[in-house]
């Protein structure tokens, strides 16, 4: 295993050390680590969407009213 260093201000390590001891980490580094994986799996789950979307045939334009619901439909699934 290869290991890096990172300097960040007292406040950020104090947050993210905080963040792995409620998250059930041993330690910042697994906290750490498990961040990053998660970053690197969203990502290639975005760029698979984003091909999906380019594969899908040419895309039509939206019309008012489709674009007046979108936050409606992000507060009722997500809340306000």
């Amino acid at each position: 295993m290869t290991t890096i260093s990172v300097n960040v201000p007292e406040p950020i390590m104090t947050a993210i050390a905080e963040r792995a001891k409620n998250s059930g980490y041993a330690d910042v580094t697994e906290f750490v680590t498990q961040y990053i994986l998660q970053i690197a799996a969203r990502q290639s789950e975005v760029e698979e969407l984003a091909i999906e979307g380019l594969h899908s045939g040419p895309s039509e334009p939206w019309n008012t009213g489709e674009i007046d619901t979108i936050p409606e439909q992000l507060k009722s699934k997500y809340g306000s």
